[in-house]
């Protein structure tokens, strides 16, 4: 399993919230860097549902949009 910085899963979760507006996204990426403090990467990333197949979503879209 590949390593992600915690920038990059918090980014990821956060994302998801950019269709909703800029207000909604930045408050999600501020609780998800606050919670990714808390717990262990491995809870983070179960309780945000970043699995195998979200990480590659993500990326698909980081790549569609340069």
């Amino acid at each position: 399993m590949a390593t992600y910085t915690k920038e990059f899963l918090v980014e990821a979760f956060a994302s998801r919230y950019k269709p909703l507006g800029d207000k909604a996204y930045e408050d999600m990426y501020v609780l998800a860097h606050d919670y990714y403090d808390t717990v262990p990467k491995q809870k983070f990333r179960d309780s945000c549902s970043l699995d195998a197949d979200a990480i590659k979503k993500y990326k698909l879209e980081i790549a569609q949009s340069k």
